[in-house]
């Protein structure tokens, strides 16, 4: 049944996906000017080679002080590719940089099918974050080990941690083939963020699917998925994040407008369902 929450007006997050070529503080600095309550930061790669933002010590002062000045918070941090070989601990300083500069929430993935081993890890990992006031989010993703929605409730669940939760993006959900009324039925408290864009109803093939997540992602509304059958199968309550990569589909605006026109189309599209 779909909720009476009216979404006109709720807050927005973004993905650092979106300008990932934009530095942390600026990226506040640009969000602030499009409207944007909050953002997620790529302090650690999503794979091998990929673009990372560590911040040292000035970094993070940077950016504390671009968030007092625009209001702008830090969602969550990422990302931890869970494998075998991975330790909680060696990611002790992104913790660190995350409770530094605010964060509440951190991403997380998995990079092998061993479905204990990779929730004996992110146990780990939430023991660890809970220390630093951060509550794990666990991504699953059609191109990665752990594909779907169930794969990733089921790492959760095995977890066991109060802090363990996982993430919901539109995306995934559809190309994953993961039954939206699976995660109706989970229970709310083990959901902890979504991220939303659209995209073309017909998948790419799977050898693309990475590229499309990457790349071609598309506005919400713009597209074929039915995202209002997810949002609907979710916690009235839950942090929305937009995570449409912009540069390539708008190369003749700047991040600023770049972010501000996503912003006012992902309002369109909720103001079209919940009319202000």
């Amino acid at each position: 049944m779909p909720r009476a929450n009216n979404y006109a007006n709720v807050p927005l997050s973004i993905a650092h996906l979106c300008e990932l070529d934009v530095a942390p503080a600026q990226l506040i600095e640009y969000a602030a000017s499009a409207g944007l309550s909050s953002v997620g930061l790529r302090i650690a790669h999503a794979s091998p080679g990929g673009i990372e933002y560590p911040l040292d010590k000035a970094g993070r002062a940077e950016v504390r002080r671009r968030m007092d000045a625009t209001g702008v918070s830090v969602l969550y941090v990422e990302l931890i590719s869970i494998t075998e070989t991975t330790r909680a601990a060696d990611y002790k300083s992104l913790f660190e940089t995350g409770a530094e500069i605010g964060a509440t929430r951190l991403t997380v993935a998995g990079n092998t099918s061993d479905i204990n081993l990779v929730a004996d890890r992110f146990a780990e990992i939430c023991i660890l974050a809970r220390e630093y006031g951060i509550n794990p989010d666990f991504e699953f993703m059609p191109f990665r080990a752990i594909r779907t929605f169930n794969e990733a409730a089921e790492i959760v669940r095995r977890a066991g941690q109060p802090n363990g939760r996982i993430l919901v993006d539109t995306l995934h959900v559809h190309r994953s083939a993961s039954p939206i009324a699976d995660i109706a039925k989970t229970d709310p408290a083990l959901i902890g963020t979504l991220q939303i864009c659209d995209a073309p109803a017909i998948a790419p093939p799977p050898e693309e699917l990475v590229t499309e997540a990457r790349t071609n992602r598309l506005m919400p509304g713009q597209g074929g998925l039915d995202l209002w059958s997810v949002i609907d199968a979710l916690p009235a309550d839950i942090a929305i994040g937009v995570e449409v990569p912009l540069a390539a589909r708008y190369p003749g605006l700047d991040p600023a407008a770049r972010l501000t026109r996503m912003v006012k189309e992902t309002r369109e599209f909720f103001e079209h369902r919940h009319p202000a």
